[in-house]
Formats: C-alpha cells, structure tokens, sequence
C-alpha cells in the first residue's frame, strides 16, 4: 500500500470508500433532513454554542454539494413515494422561518436548482422559531438579561449561569456551551419558560420571515411552507384542535401550495403525535428523531435527521452517521 502523506490523501481514499459502501445498501432508500438556521457568517456559526443548531454559508455549501454526490436531493413529496433509484432521495427541510432563508438558503439552492420544504412557527410569521436551550445560549452571548436568568434558575434550584462575557470570544462561547450542558436534564416545560422570557428580550422581530418574503419565495419554485408545532405547547393546549386549525387557515391564506405535512420541533414526540394525528388535514407528521423512511409511511410519525455544523462540514462524519442508522 502506498503512503499517504497527507492528510487530503487519506480523505480522497476514504471518500472513494464511501462511494462505494453508500451504492448497496441505500438503493431504494429516502430520508429527510432538518437544518435550523443557516447564517451569514462562518465564523459565527463556527463558535462552540452554536455548533449544534446554526451552519454557515460554507458549511452549508458544502453539505449540500456532498449530498448532491452520493444522493438526490428532491421535494418532500417526491422523497416521500417508494422508488427503485440505485441513490437514495433525500429531502431538504427548514424549522423556524428565520429571514436566512431569503439571504443564505435560496441562493445556494438555486446554484444547484435545488428544493425545500421550510416550516414556520405558528405564533407571529416575524418571530423565528429557536431551541429552547439556544435561545438560553444566545442571550448568555448577547450579555443580556443575565439578572433576568439568574433569578430564574436560582428559584428552581438550577445551577447559575456563567458570568457576561467581557470578550465575546471562542472561549467565552464555550463556556455558555459547558453550561448548556449542565441543563440537559431541566424538563423541556421550564426551559421553555425560560426562554421565552430571555429571547423576548434579546430577538429583533425582523429575524422572521414576512409574508411578503414568504409569497416571494414561494413563487421562485423552489421552496414550499408548511406549519411548525410544538407538540408540548399543543398537550398543554385547551383546544389543540382549534389551534392547529388556525395555523392551516393562516398558510392557506398566505401560501398557493401549503404543505399538508405538519413539522415538530420535539426530538422525542412519540408518545404525544397520537393524540393529534387526527387532527386537522396533516398527511403526515416529521419528528426530529433520526431515521430512514421505511415503507409503508405512517401518517403519525416520520423521522428527519437534524444536521448540526460537524455533520455539515464533513462529508465523512456525515455518511457515517446517515449509515449508522440503517435499520438492521
């Protein structure tokens, strides 16, 4: 065997490897992915509180073109139907309805003429929808509402929170991120509440998408809009129906093509998407959980693989993890 000398070498040759594990066992295969946000900053997305739910413009380039290697990448509808491709089809889909989507996402999607499916929070079409923990990180970044925070937690026995970043740097970022950490096990009911408290303070409105934005985008072909629940926020609910109802009246009234798919924002929903499956005109219904699709599709839950900035950047962590989930 030759020696390899660099570093690129090795990754040529496993690449090479990848092309031809990734043949076999994913013919026939479908998937959907989930990106959170996509920023206009590399670096900013590079920093260690944000690498589990934000990518850059080069991170996300780079996913994309190495998904468009060993894969094809379709509509939701189109991944979503049984065929016999030798590459697997994989859907691109959008939590949030952050205003990236115009500056960041569409125009590296038109480059390869790429589609996707973006689902919007149901509160106000401006405010974005974010992870409870990241909202908590970001207004620890932003050295807002510490005090705020502080007293939160302290009144329910949670540790508190590093001190404000006098120097928003690398270091600083990963302290926030240890401290997330540390959060792990707070019930998802009171990081909720948590934050929505702090991001109220730190959130400019016009982070969202507008309507006129939506309708724009819709237009161009390549991306279609559907409702984002929050399946905690629903069990809590006194008329979950009526709620949803709602959100379906609201992308009636602003989409041509809604999407009938209803995304969550919940990793684990499992035990909850029962009790709403039968609500409303949603065909289907896409956790957060990871997994392939695998025939026949039930209407209640479909798995989606969330990337993170690791998983973007390396197309070698990538495949590894999207095999690691083949069913056995």
């Amino acid at each position: 065997m030759p020696k390899l000398d660099r570093p690129q070498d090795v990754v040529q040759r496993l690449r090479g490897h990848w092309r031809r594990s990734l043949s076999e066992p994913l013919w026939g295969r479908s998937a959907i992915l989930a990106v959170n946000r996509v920023l206009d900053d590399e670096a900013e997305a590079r920093l260690p509180h944000r690498l589990d739910w934000c990518l850059g413009p080069d991170s996300f380039r780079q996913l994309l073109d190495s998904l468009s290697e060993i894969t094809q990448l379709v509509s939701l509808d189109s991944a979503l139907q049984l065929h016999h491709d030798p590459r697997p089809r994989i859907a691109l889909t959008f939590d949030g309805g952050w205003r990236d989507i115009a500056t960041q996402v569409v125009p590296a999607l038109e480059r390869l003429a790429l589609p996707a499916s973006v689902f919007l929070p149901s509160a106000s079409l401006q405010s974005p929808w974010i992870p409870y923990w990241a909202a908590i990180g970001e207004a620890l970044w932003q050295g807002r509402s510490t005090a705020t925070l502080t007293a939160l937690l302290g009144d329910n026995g949670l540790p508190l929170p590093p001190a404000p970043p006098a120097i928003r740097d690398e270091r600083a970022s990963q302290a926030i991120r240890d401290y997330l950490h540390t959060l792990a096990s707070t019930s998802d009911a009171l990081l909720k509440r948590l934050a929505d408290e702090l991001w109220r303070e730190t959130l400019p409105q016009e982070m969202g998408l507008d309507a006129f934005s939506i309708r724009r985008l819709e237009q161009g072909g390549l991306l279609r809009f559907g409702h984002l629940a929050e399946l905690s926020s629903l069990a809590s609910s006194p008329d979950a129906r009526r709620q949803l109802q709602a959100s379906r009246h609201r992308l009636d009234k602003l989409c041509r093509e809604p999407l009938a798919a209803i995304a969550c924002t919940d990793t684990e929903a499992c035990d909850r998407l029962d009790r709403f499956a039968k609500f409303g005109d949603a065909t289907h219904w896409l956790t957060r959980t990871p997994g392939w699709l695998e025939p026949p599709l039930d209407t209640s839950m479909l798995p989606r693989f969330v990337i993170s900035q690791p998983l973007a950047s390396s197309p070698g962590r990538l495949f590894d993890w999207l095999l690691g989930h083949l069913p056995a």
